[in-house]
């Protein structure tokens, strides 16, 4: 089973007055972007002193760090009296109809926070200029005008805002599988919508080239390690894999170097990436190598908040133009323009 999930950079909730005892059960609930414990204890019981209580409930779901709960993890709600039922809709500020055009909304798109490749730190890259091809081709006439949240539960709240059309990029989790995938992609199935594939990369996993997992082939060989995961990718790799129902721990770092300096200084036994951000960022002889058995292909995408209909409305158009786009060869020449900008 997960040992624990840790948020890198997060501050830790104050837990006063010492865990509740055990309670019946109330209901459960289902974590969404920007959530914490102490906001959720406050939503049921009115006041956010009491997250302990929701923490001591499901502690063997989130793990040692009462921080690390994760997009689409399902908690139980112990009963307390006078606790209030709040109602869904409202927590997952769906989208009115009178803010669901094209016409009537400041319009925005959003990219992860980091520096790769794909996105770079001043929002240039592959994956914006594939995307602003694609729309244009697609009929879109406005700015791919970007906004760069600081972190992942920002990025999915601000999508659901009527003015955010399409964030990217995502990898595509396997919706048909629930089983391999993580809290956060089950959550991402459940109410976004994929673009078609705008890049195709290869997901790894990477350690120091003396470390015994250099050689690792099989799930058991991650026994009590250490795996960071940046806010990039997603940790679906460690589940597909079976890693992440041994003792591992997860943690998810704020953004992709962060995990390269904790590897490099001992604090990880091993980080996920894709191999074109590590072999970008990383010079040749750096002590470093990938473990081969756990490579595979992935696509990055742009998603669209499923109840926004401007936003499906600006995905159909990036769909319809990344055909287009393929087929005249424009795909091709922006891929072989940044190919060779990494080259050089």
């Amino acid at each position: 089973m997960l040992k624990s999930l840790v948020y890198l950079g997060l501050s830790a909730l104050s837990f006063t007055g010492g865990l509740a005892h055990a309670a019946e059960n109330c209901g459960t609930y289902t974590v969404i972007p920007g959530d914490t414990l102490r906001l959720i204890s406050e939503r049921y019981y009115g006041q956010r002193e009491f997250s302990p209580t929701i923490y001591e409930a499901n502690a063997a779901e989130i793990g040692e760090n009462p921080n690390a709960i994760e997009i689409g993890m399902e908690l139980a709600i112990p009963c307390r009296e006078n606790m209030q039922t709040p109602d869904p809709i409202a927590l997952l500020a769906l989208i009115g109809p009178e803010k669901t055009t094209v016409e009537n909304t400041a319009l925005r798109f959003l990219a992860k926070a980091g520096d790769t490749p794909f996105v770079k730190q001043d929002s240039s890259g592959v994956i914006p200029d594939i995307l602003s091809a694609a729309l244009r081709s697609g009929g879109y006439i406005g700015a791919l005008d970007i906004t760069r949240p600081s972190g992942i539960s920002d990025v999915l709240q601000v999508s659901t805002e009527p003015g955010a059309l399409l964030s990217f990029p995502w990898t595509m989790p396997t919706c048909s599988d629930p089983t391999a995938l993580s809290p956060q992609s089950v959550y991402l199935c459940n109410t976004y919508s994929f673009s078609e594939p705008l890049y195709e990369i290869t997901l790894g996993m990477f350690t120091t080239r003396d470390h015994p997992l250099a050689a690792a082939d099989t799930a058991s060989s991650f026994e009590g390690k250490s795996i960071c995961v940046s806010q990039f990718h997603t940790p679906d790799l460690l589940y597909q894999n079976g890693i992440a129902a041994t003792s591992a721990t997860i943690v998810l770092s704020a953004d992709f170097e962060s995990c390269l300096a904790g590897l490099k200084a001992g604090e990880f036994d091993a980080i996920v990436a894709d191999y074109q951000s590590f072999g970008a960022l990383m010079p040749n002889d750096n002590g470093l190598v990938d473990i081969p058995a756990f490579a595979q292909k992935s696509t990055l995408h742009a998603i669209a908040y499923s109840h926004n209909p401007a936003a499906l409305e600006v995905l159909a158009m990036a769909n319809s133009g990344l055909k287009q786009i393929l087929m005249s060869g424009e795909w091709f020449g922006i891929v072989n323009q940044h190919l060779a900008k990494v080259s050089n």
